[in-house]
């Protein structure tokens, strides 16, 4: 097993197929992140979950830059004692970057628990793992993140990273080489200029069951649909779109079938 930055991901996929679950570990000791490897692959198998997947890093600057490039992780299982970058600073940085998500720390002293508060943690466990200890822990952290249910993207604007909850994006249009946001509150974003295919550029999205390709610059946000004429789209709150009666009947077709 090679132990480098994004070296080792996993998928765990059963025929219910589903959303990706996203998890970070970053632990400078390699052969506790192959242990804990090991725990979640048996907690996915155990636990039914569609598609698990796991990333490991081995210093937590790695993780940081993941996560300030767009990067989207549910939950990062952090080592508090690392050489680089302690897990309590990483914590830090991490919230002040604008990461929301789930942070579990690993110790192997119980003096770092109200460290770990600084952070917003979500549990610590101590180490050396135990699977019962981490197993309910992930339970908890398993049914927070799907209480969230909602996803983030990170669009990058000309006045930097945005997160953006996936649910308030009605549907993104491609116009000159920019990605145009449209979202719930009748707002837009609009992105920098890309310079990589449509499809690999909004690939984040098209990973949510709720979101589809239509024509060559479009997606749409099938779940917040409500009306579909011969060339207008209608989604809650009366918000209205044009687009050509070939992209309606596709639109159309999908919307039928959720």
């Amino acid at each position: 097993m090679i132990f480098a930055r994004f070296c080792d991901t996993f998928y765990i996929i059963n025929e219910l197929g589903g959303e990706i679950m996203n998890i970070a570990i970053c632990d400078d000791d390699k052969q506790s992140c192959g242990i804990l490897h090991v725990m979640l692959k048996e907690y996915a198998s155990r636990n039914n979950i569609p598609d698990l997947r796991v990333s490991i890093f081995v210093d937590g600057n790695d993780l940081l830059d993941d996560i300030q490039d767009g990067e989207c992780f549910d939950i990062c299982i952090l080592d508090i004692l690392m050489p680089a970058v302690s897990g309590i600073d990483l914590g830090v940085k991490l919230r002040d970057s604008g990461y929301n998500g789930i942070i579990i720390y690993l110790t192997s002293s119980k003096d770092y628990a109200l460290d770990s508060y600084k952070v917003k943690a979500f549990n610590y466990i101590l180490k050396p793992i135990v699977p019962e200890s981490l197993y309910s822990t992930l339970d908890e952290a398993v049914a927070s993140v799907s209480v969230k249910a909602d996803r983030n993207v990170i669009v990058k604007t000309k006045d930097g990273n945005l997160r953006i909850t996936a649910n308030n994006i009605l549907y993104v249009e491609l116009c000159k080489r920019i990605l145009i946001y449209h979202l719930a509150d009748g707002s837009t974003v609009e992105s920098i200029y890309i310079r990589v295919p449509f499809a690999e550029a909004v690939k984040e999205l098209l990973e949510d069951k709720h979101f589809g390709q239509f024509g060559a610059g479009n997606v749409i946000n099938i779940s917040q649909v409500t009306m579909i004429g011969n060339e207008e789209i209608t989604f809650k709150d009366s918000i209205s779109a044009f687009f050509s009666k070939k992209i309606c009947n596709e639109i159309r077709s999908a919307w039928m079938e959720q």
